[in-house]
């Protein structure tokens, strides 16, 4: 087996071109599955991180209508809402009801917010950005790097203070010659104070909120989400538990709570999303769209395994009193027929190994540029190399069995 290994890289090295040229079908291939893979196991790697809390065991709570509900939660019902039938009970939520929807060694914290688009402006400057008024526990569940100024103090979170903390993507557009600290920005026509910058990193809130990390982004006091003329918004919920296995029971349980404040004519209720369910509807959409794909990819690997069995073929022609010569000295045909089958599978394996290369990179510089999720499919990879060795093995039999069927004075006399 190392003496074919060794005739293999020889011969596939003495024509480093021809080689080269019949392996690009098999990487093409190769590297567009574990690309499609990658990308997929990325985005779903992604979903399971925001729907169930990897990371910081965060769950949101959603307020929606029975017809959501029944749907699995899977809308959440955001602030300016969107809903074509609105809340017949637009509920407040208190800090004494979140005390009691607090249980012990289950719940570790509770944060309401709301959420909003806008476009906050300073002069002539303007910077669409995704617009957070918040509580002072949600930094303790979705922590920040400030890099410039503060945090939003107690003290302004009481008292509805008109104060802002915006990202690097925002401070850029609107300051791009000056420090933003102290600034004054407008939104909605109402001035808000500067008081930090943090930096654009991405979180666990931009996986459960599906952002891009270097989007605009401002946070505020939940206190002072009225001045902006928002009095009939719905607050959106986070629970993060203690373990992640409590995940469930735990947004379960505050759920239950919240709900059991609301007035008996309510039809909306406070719900978490079926994760299990959702998880399942996930795998079933990627295996669906993983098996398409990975079809039309394996058209490249068909025509590459023709290619590679186009040059066996050449390469046992051109050896023909090398074969003539080996079994005149006694050589078996299994002999023959392995050292071809072993130079074909090397071929394929080599052009395997460079797509699962190449494939890992384009999907890396896809994600990055694309700001989409990457995850490496270590299974995919595994399997691409061994499949294309596979290939390699099928599609080089036709020419080794030619090479070890050859008659010994037929090869020797062969120009």
């Amino acid at each position: 087996m190392l003496d074919n290994l060794k005739l293999s890289f020889q011969s596939i090295f003495a024509h480093k071109m021809r080689s080269v040229l019949t392996m690009l079908g098999v990487i093409i291939g190769i590297a567009s599955i574990i690309a499609i893979v990658a990308m997929i196991e990325g985005q779903k790697e992604s979903l399971k991180s925001s729907l169930v809390g990897t990371g910081n065991n965060s769950i949101a709570i959603m307020f929606q209508s029975p017809e959501a509900a029944a749907m699995g939660g899977s809308d959440m019902v955001m602030m300016g809402g969107g809903e074509e039938d609105p809340p017949d009970v637009i509920p407040t939520i208190t800090d004494e009801q979140l005390e009691e929807a607090k249980v012990p060694d289950l719940v570790k914290s509770i944060a309401v917010f709301y959420q909003n688009y806008t476009q906050a402006y300073h002069l002539n400057n303007l910077s669409d950005s995704e617009l957070y008024a918040v509580d002072d526990k949600y930094f303790s569940i979705f922590p920040i790097k400030m890099l410039e100024g503060r945090k939003i103090a107690p003290v302004e979170h009481k008292n509805g203070s008109q104060v802002a903390m915006i990202n690097e993507a925002t401070r850029d557009a609107l300051f791009p010659e000056g420090s933003a600290i102290n600034q004054v920005i407008e939104l909605n026509k109402v001035p808000f104070r500067v008081v930090g910058v943090y930096a654009d990193e991405k979180s666990e809130e931009d996986n459960m909120f599906m952002m891009d990390a270097g989007m605009g982004k401002i946070y505020l006091p939940k206190s002072a989400w009225p001045h902006l003329g928002s009095f009939n918004d719905i607050p959106q919920v986070l629970v993060q538990a203690y373990h992640s296995d409590q995940l469930e029971e735990a947004g379960q349980v505050v759920a239950d709570s919240l709900n059991s404040q609301l007035p008996a004519t309510s039809t909306w209720q406070y719900s978490i999303p079926d994760l299990q369910q959702i998880m399942e509807d996930i795998n079933e959409f990627n295996q669906a769209f993983t098996l398409l794909l990975g079809g039309i990819a394996s058209i490249s690997l068909l025509v590459g395994g023709i290619g590679v069995m186009n040059i066996m073929l050449v390469s046992v022609t051109e050896r023909t009193r090398e074969i003539g010569i080996k079994k005149a000295l006694g050589a078996k045909r299994s002999v023959i027929l392995w050292q071809f089958l072993t130079e074909s599978a090397v071929l394929t394996s080599i052009g395997g190994i460079i797509g699962v290369l190449v494939g890992l990179g384009g999907a890396k510089a896809i994600s990055y540029f694309a700001h989409l999720p990457f995850a490496a499919p270590v299974p995919a990879i595994i399997g691409s190399v061994v499949f294309s060795m596979a290939v390699g093995i099928i599609f080089g039999l036709i020419p080794s069995m030619k090479a070890a069927k050859m008659k010994p004075i037929d090869a020797l006399r062969y120009e």
